[in-house]
């Protein structure tokens, strides 16, 4: 073990529909502390995988490939229960399943002509499927509604029973630019990225990027945000939200931002990051950000950030060597998990590591020893005593030896 920070700067499924989501095994999953090994490896039969969400003993994920599509797999034994490959559409699956009720929902297609579908989360037999999602956007529930945003860049609220549309709303007024928005809902509220033209009075009145509020009922607005900026007239591009009980956190370029979530108010002047980058100083771009507790945790290409969220402050900061697109990060009790270079050494391949946030101690750095191409993890599933974690044409199972 090393310790890295210091402790005084921390601070700290049957077939009858039911609405109720069931997002998620709801017990909180104790951490693993001790350096892991590989109890189970699964093989789909893709190269890269996607996600996994675990509901009721099963892993429910696909893959970004247009020809991965959705696994269910057994995760006591590591077992394919079903593969589902949609015969029509693209079948790349990047972001996370939803499942609510008897439903395993997710957007297939990704830059390719697709469809957001619903399976039988027991049978992996397709039951409804609706519009063309954008390949940007994830699926969200909540309470008998699921959210996504289409390649028309509107944002749809879809009865979670059947796919039938409920509201739309336009999430870009003016032309050109990505729709690169994923919703987040949480409390009857959708939150998602909004491209407009800048208020009357700003200067040259450029298109700008916002974070808005919708109802979640309804679809009407109830507030929008334009992150400022000193060095960008238009402000900056919202990234992905972070929504708790009381506030949106979100990073813009190098920067975080804190609204009220009622009022869409600035909570706390915004947070600037500079930093010692390739030898100079550098505005440092703000990458992965994820709630940690009373933490908000991100990264940018030189270290690893710990925010307070009553204040915004840096509570601690770890040097190393970060991809902001293979951050790999989750967060177990107190326990945080990330990818990334330390002591020195490139982010690739990949080494897992597992940080105790209450001590600032290095708990464990873990790569992987195989005869596969040696590989960047993806995403990290913390789970009771272990994670599940995918690498290199397989889901890992880790665990205490």
């Amino acid at each position: 073990m090393k310790t890295i920070v210091s402790v005084s700067l921390l601070l700290l499924l049957s077939t009858t529909w039911r609405p109720a989501p069931a997002q998620a095994d709801p017990k909180p999953a104790q951490p693993l502390r001790t350096l892991p090994v590989e109890q189970l490896t699964v093989r789909p039969g893709v190269r890269d995988l996607g996600p996994a969400v675990l509901v009721g003993g099963t892993l429910y994920l696909g893959g970004p490939s247009g020809k991965a599509g959705m696994f269910a797999i057994d995760a006591a034994t590591g077992k394919l229960r079903w593969t589902f490959r949609s015969p029509t559409t693209s079948g790349s699956v990047s972001t996370r399943p939803v499942v609510v009720g008897p439903l395993v929902i997710a957007p297939y297609g990704a830059a390719l002509p697709g469809a957001v579908i619903a399976l039988s989360a027991a049978t992996g037999k397709e039951v409804w499927r609706a519009l063309d999602p954008s390949e940007y956007s994830a699926v969200v529930a909540e309470g008998d509604r699921v959210f996504v945003v289409g390649k028309d860049c509107m944002l749809y609220a879809l009865a979670a029973a059947n796919g039938q549309e409920q509201w739309k709303t336009p999430l870009r007024s003016v032309p050109g630019g990505a729709c690169d928005s994923s919703p987040v809902v949480r409390d009857g509220a959708v939150y998602a990225k909004v491209r407009a033209r800048a208020p009357e009075g700003t200067a040259g009145w450029p298109d700008a990027s916002y974070i808005a509020a919708f109802d979640a009922a309804t679809g009407q607005e109830r507030w929008r945000h334009r992150p400022l900026h000193p060095q960008y007239r238009e402000g900056v591009a919202p990234g992905h939200p972070v929504v708790t009980e009381s506030a949106v956190f979100f990073a813009g370029d190098n920067a975080l931002y804190a609204l009220d979530r009622a009022t869409g108010l600035p909570l706390l002047a915004p947070v600037f990051l500079r930093r010692t980058i390739d030898g100079r100083d550098r505005t440092a771009k703000l990458s992965g950000l994820m709630d940690a507790g009373n933490l908000l945790v991100g990264a940018t290409a030189v270290s690893l950030l710990a925010f307070d969220k009553a204040t915004g402050r840096v509570v601690w900061e770890l040097p190393g060597l970060f991809n902001p697109t293979s951050l790999s990060l989750a967060v177990a009790g107190s326990v945080l998990y990330f990818q990334g270079g330390l002591d020195g050494a490139a982010y690739n391949p990949g080494t897992l590591h597992a940080l105790d946030m209450s001590t600032g101690t290095r708990l464990w750095s873990f790569t992987r020893r195989s005869k596969d191409p040696a590989w960047m993890f993806g995403s990290v599933l913390p789970v009771d005593g272990g994670l599940w974690v995918d690498a290199y044409a397989a889901l890992l199972k880790l665990g205490a030896p």
